[in-house]
Formats: C-alpha cells, sequence, structure tokens
C-alpha cells in the first residue's frame, strides 16, 4: 500500500467484508487528518488525551475580539498540526474571524465564523500543500 492512504471516515462493514478499503492521496490524507485534529476535543481519544486541539478548551465568548479569537485558534491548530502530523513541514496556519447571522429553525443566531487555512510543504516530496474550512461557534440567540 505504499503511496495509498486510508480515506475517512473508514467503513468497518467493508473490513468485515474482506473488501479493499477506500484508499486516497497523500494531500487528501493530511487534510483528513488536519480536519479531524481540529474538531477532536481533547481527552475524546481515549487512547491519547492529549490528542486534537486546544481550541475547544476556549471559551467563544460573543464579545471577544475577533483579533483575541484569531490568535486563539491560529495557536490551537498550529500547536496540534505541529505535534501530530509529521508529513507537513514548514506550517502557517491563518485564520479570519466574521460574524455571521444565520437563519435556524429556533430562530435567529448571531455566531462567529472562523475560516482556517493551513499551508506547509509536505515532507515526503516537497510539494506545497493548502488546507482551508471553517466552522462555527458563539451562538447568540435574538428575535
Amino acid at each position: 500500500m505504499n503511496g495509498q492512504y486510508y480515506k475517512l471516515p473508514l467503513k468497518l462493514s467493508t473490513i468485515l467484508e474482506k473488501k479493499d478499503m477506500a484508499v486516497c492521496n497523500l494531500e487528501e490524507s493530511v487534510s483528513q487528518h488536519i480536519h479531524l485534529l481540529i474538531t477532536t476535543v481533547l481527552g475524546e481519544n481515549k487512547d491519547d488525551p492529549n490528542y486534537g486541539c486546544q481550541l475547544w478548551e476556549s471559551d467563544f465568548d460573543i464579545k471577544a475580539s475577533n483579533n483575541e479569537v484569531k490568535e486563539q485558534v491560529e495557536i490551537a491548530v498550529r500547536t496540534s498540526i505541529v505535534k501530530y502530523e509529521k508529513r507537513l513541514s514548514q506550517i502557517r496556519v491563518t485564520a479570519i474571524v466574521s460574524q455571521e447571522e444565520l437563519n435556524m429553525a429556533a430562530g435567529r443566531k448571531v455566531k462567529k465564523k472562523i475560516k482556517v487555512s493551513v499551508n506547509g510543504t509536505l515532507a515526503k516530496n516537497n510539494n506545497p500543500f493548502h488546507y482551508s474550512s471553517y466552522f462555527y461557534v458563539s451562538p447568540l440567540s435574538f428575535d
């Protein structure tokens, strides 16, 4: 399986049926792992309680300045990637924080939207790497 990586999420039924697992390339595998790191709360992985992102330990107060949140996010994400994603070097993390009003079933909510971009170099082949995603935090309901 040289040069191939398993695609997430793993489908255990495929293993039980003794079928081939879905695979992806190096860039997709690193992207999947970064997404998993960012969305995992510390302590959630029972084998390694330090696996995940310190980001979720923060209290995302809607009143916190966007610059404060930006700095927290960049430090937390970069720290996790440096520790757990050894296939990536020269890691640069940038975050853009904005507020968005969302219409939801329970009414309108204002949330902080955090866009995270990770750039670096793939250690195996020195190719440039880019990952980008976003998520919402800090619900504030109003009518």
